[in-house]
Formats: structure tokens, sequence, C-alpha cells
């Protein structure tokens, strides 16, 4: 029996993990099984066309909320041209409510609920020896909808196979691998899917070490952990991660953690990690203690900031940390409190997302109880809540776009630290302000680069903060230098004609040099000009103290910043 496996990723550089997994372990049950995998913005009809070439007896598909529309109305069409075929869907936006799904697609034969990977190939056996349809696969008898066991999970995962036997082409094409070493979550966050399982499942350490040492060994850049709370077991991942610190690899591993779980020994550990090894996306979601009693999360904030903190000290790894708007008992007041306290860890990112109320959940339980009004379709995005009306949703909206491309960028931390200091407001009063203003400026909603966004920035610190404007467009300055090299604005003061003659003293003095860039061998001036960039600033960057600053730009060593302080002695 021919069997075609389609994911619909949501993006180009994304793998279908999930169907990655039921697909291997069919093959390795005896059936013929192909993938393809394609995303939401190809063409629908150029998608068709791959589908039905393979001529597959079993078409199936991984539905998802940000794939629902586009894998249904392809079903639609599917179903219309192969009538015979048989049409398998599973994925967490139809597993948990087989009813609706056959309801809202009645050309779907049977839905998988839950993890597939026993069931799907089971399900297969049973069509090609006609037996009676498996547990945990629901399907239709008339009008009348069989659920047929219920949701399951997979107990045993090491029973699961290596999901990338193509790992060579999927590292060619530049996608993010995505990996998982446990199932489930412990916790019952009211928002969630992942929590309606408890038991959380461990695949075997030495197998996860394997799959890891064979990513290394192709040279993947990034592996990206799908562990709803990968650090649940010191004794499980502790092992892991100094596998991982201890390898001969340029790889970095992503990592979602509950950063007030994390021991001493751990920190510890984690302070003599390579660079760039690791990162750790941590969600808070809130600091609103009725909010987080709402959503049953247990979190230790004292603790979780001094972590988080303490990680970011150490500056080997990347964090990034997670809020939710719309959530329970939060008003506009209490979420600027919210991301006022997590703004404040200084994290490299801070992700401003909105409750989706998925189907299943408490939260669309609670729906009436806090007035919770969202999209009926997928992603099933908050509009309004009783704490919050629609108008002051929308600005927060509107301050995601703004924060993704003024500091989540990190390509403006110094003018904003300074634009705060400035302005002598709390972080989100001052993305208020911003926020209001740049929608008023009509930059909003568009998406602009960096040199755009230095430009806006520029344009606010002349229209708003005058008494500063001269400190504060200095700074900017540095970041546009670190930022974006080559970069030079005239509507910045650029002073290299200024310093030309210090410039070439340094260059002509090779012992002073080497000091400063052991590495450096002089090819052409052109060369240095290009590699090795030296400004002087009038402000420093980080506490805005008056004086001459010199710096360089080394751009063969990853944007390196290199003082020069000697260069402003007289």
């Amino acid at each position: 029996m021919r069997v075609l496996l389609t994911a619909i990723n949501s993006k180009y550089i994304h793998t279908g993990l999930g169907l990655r997994y039921v697909g291997e372990y069919a093959k390795q049950k005896g059936h013929h099984v192909q993938l393809l995998e394609e995303t939401i913005n190809s063409n629908i009809l150029d998608v068709l066309e791959k589908v039905m070439v393979v001529q597959a007896e079993v078409y199936g598909f991984s539905v998802h909320i940000w794939n629902k529309p586009y894998v249904m109305q392809l079903i639609a069409m599917l179903r219309k041209l192969r009538p015979e075929a048989v049409i398998v869907v599973g994925g967490p936006e139809v597993a948990f409510a087989a009813e609706r799904i056959f309801t809202e697609q009645p050309a779907i034969d049977y839905i998988v609920q839950g993890e597939g990977e026993l069931c799907f190939s089971e399900l297969l056996q049973s069509l090609e020896k006609k037996e009676a349809i498996p547990e945990h696969i629901a399907y239709k008898v008339g009008d009348k909808v069989r659920l047929n066991g219920g949701t399951t999970v997979i107990e045993d995962l090491s029973i699961l196979p290596f999901p990338y036997p193509d790992l060579e082409q999927v590292l060619a094409e530049h996608k993010i691998v995505y990996y998982e070493a446990t199932r489930g979550c412990p916790f019952r966050c009211a928002y969630c899917l992942s929590g309606i399982s408890h038991n959380v499942r461990k695949r075997p350490l030495a197998m996860v070490l394997a799959d890891l040492d064979r990513f290394i060994a192709a040279g993947a850049p990034l592996v990206k952990f799908v562990d709803r709370t990968y650090n649940l077991d010191e004794q499980y991942f502790l092992p892991m991660m100094q596998h991982l610190a201890a390898a001969d690899t340029k790889a970095t591993f992503h990592f979602e953690i509950k950063a007030d779980m994390l021991s001493e020994k751990v920190l510890d550990f984690l302070a003599t990690v390579p660079k760039g090894r690791f990162q750790f996306e941590i969600g808070i979601q809130s600091t609103h203690k009725p909010t987080l009693e709402a959503i049953n999360r247990r979190d230790n904030w004292e603790k979780l900031a001094g972590n988080v903190r303490r990680l970011l000290a150490m500056d080997n790894m990347h964090i990034h940390v997670d809020l939710i708007a719309g959530l329970p008992y939060e008003n506009l007041t209490t979420f600027g409190k919210s991301f006022d306290d997590v703004y404040a860890l200084g994290a490299h990112m801070l992700q401003l997302g909105f409750l989706k109320v998925l189907p299943g959940t408490q939260m669309e339980q609670e729906t009436k109880e806090h007035g919770l009004l969202y999209m009926d379709e997928p992603p099933y995005e908050i509009l309004a809540t009783k704490y919050v009306p629609y108008e002051d949703m929308q600005l927060l909206k509107r301050i995601e776009n703004v924060l993704d491309q003024t500091s989540n960028s990190g390509n403006f931390k110094y003018c904003l630290q300074a634009l705060l200091r400035s302005e002598g407001l709390d972080p989100f009063a001052f993305y208020c302000k911003l926020t209001n203003w740049w929608v008023e400026k009509g930059f909003y909603p568009q998406t602009h680069n960096a040199k755009g966004v230095a430009e806006i920035l520029a344009h606010y610190i002349k229209e708003n903060c005058a008494a500063s404007s001269k400190e504060l467009l200095e700074i900017l300055r540095y970041d546009v230098f670190v930022a974006v090299p080559g970069w030079r604005p005239e509507w910045l003061d650029w002073q290299s004609e200024h310093i030309f003659a210090k410039i070439s003293a340094f260059w002509r003095d090779e012992e002073l040099v080497h000091q400063y860039v052991p590495s450096y061998k002089f090819s052409s001036w052109r060369q240095i000009n290009k590699n090795y960039p030296i400004e002087m600033f009038r402000y420093h960057w980080e506490n805005g103290q008056k004086g001459e600053y010199y710096v360089m730009l080394d751009n063969t060593s990853n944007k390196k910043v290199v003082r020069l302080d000697f260069l402003g002695e007289d």
C-alpha cells in the first residue's frame, strides 16, 4: 500500500518533525511511505500537483493552527480527484475534536487521536488486511462518529526511529532541525494542550546522545528541542548538556526551560559552556499573581528573575523570555507591570505573544467567565477580554510590532537604554509613547529594516528629546556603527575625517596593532577600512558620559567591538 504523508509547514526553513516520526516508524513496519514537505506560502495548486503525482492509496496530513485552512482546502480538492483514496489526518488541531473535524471536512476518512506512530502504522495494516480499525483512530459509521478509544500517547520513546534519514539534504536546504528527547508535560497551564498527558516520557539517554552525535557529525548549525519543559529532570538533562558542551561543534542547541527550576549545580555548569552553544527560551507569561493562579502557573518569581540575571551575566548564551497578553485578570495596567518586570531582566529578546484559546483547553471552557472574544478559526487569537477591551488589545499588538523592530532586533540596545533614561519612563510607558508616535507618523504596520528603524529613531529623538538629542544621536550612531557595518548616513555626525591622523598613526605602529588585532596582516588600506573600521564617539553608549571614545569594529570576528581608548589621549 503506497502512502504519502504531507507536512505543510509555516516557513520554508521548518521541518515537519511529527510526520517524520510517523513516516519512519511506518517504514520500519514494512509500509511504503513517502514524505512531502511544503509551506503555507506554497501555491496550493502546485502542492496539489505534487500530491497527485504520487498516486498513493493513503494520504496523510498533519494539521496545526498555522496550516488548518490550507490543509482542509487541499483535502477537499484531493477528494474530488481521488474519490477512492483514503485520507487520514492527525496533529494537535484535530486529535482532540474528532466530531467537529468530521463535520467541518467530510472528505476525511480517519483521524489519528494523539501521538500517531503506533496507531497510524496499525491503521495501515488494518486497511491492507481489511481488518477492524485499531484503537485511537476515529472514524464515521453513517452519521455517527466512533472515537474508538480516544487519544493515546507513546509510552516507550525508544521505539521511535531517527526522524532525519535525509539529514544531509535538510542541512543543504538550510532548514532547522527539530528534535524531542521527551514528550508530555507535568504542568497544567490553562491555555496549553501539552499538559493533557501529565505523564512525561523520556527517550533513553544513550539513544538521545547517539541522535545528537549524528546532528553534530553532519554539521547542523542549529538544533531546536521541542520538549515542553526541557529541564524537568536534572539526572536526565544535565548529562545531555554536558555531552553537548564537550562536543567539537559550532552548533547551537535551543531549549525551552523553566528558569526557577535551575539548581546551583546546573548554573555553575552553564557558566562553563562555550559561547553560543546553548540558547534558552523561558516562558514567564505574566508576573501578576491572580493571573498566574488562574492559568495554573506556580512560578517562583524571585528565583526565576535571579536565575535569568545570572544566566545573562554569563554572557555565553542567548536568552529569550515570553509574555502573553489577554490572560485572565490582567488589564492594561497590570500587564504593563508584568512587561516592566520582565523587560528589566535585560534578556536578549522579550517576545510579546497573545493568548490563543485552543479547543479543548481550560481557557476555552472559561470563555464566558473571562469574557474572551477570539477568532473562531486558527490561530484562535484573542481579540478582547472583560479586562482588556479591543482598543487596548490593538495597542498591545502595535507595541509588539514596534518592540520586535527595535529592542528584539538587538540593533539598538544602547539607544533604547539612553531613551529610557532621557524620558524618565518605565519601559511599558515608554513603548506606549513610542508606539503611539510611530503609528501617528505612518510607520505602522510596515516592517522596516535596520536602516529604516535607525532613521525612525533619529526622527523620534529630534522631535521628542530636543534637550538630550546630541547625546542620544551619538549613542544611536554607536548602535548603527556596530549593527550595520559600512553604512554611514549623512544625518549622523561621523568623525572619520577628523580622526584620520590618529587612525593612520595607529595602523603604522604594527606592534601596537597586534596588541588589539593579534591576527592582523596588512593587505591593503581598502581591506583594513572594511575589516577594521574605527570611529570616535563623544558620549559613552552605556552611561551617556561625555568624552572621546574610540572604537574599532572587527568584522572578521562576528562584529567584535574593540576599545581603543588610548587614541583619546593627547
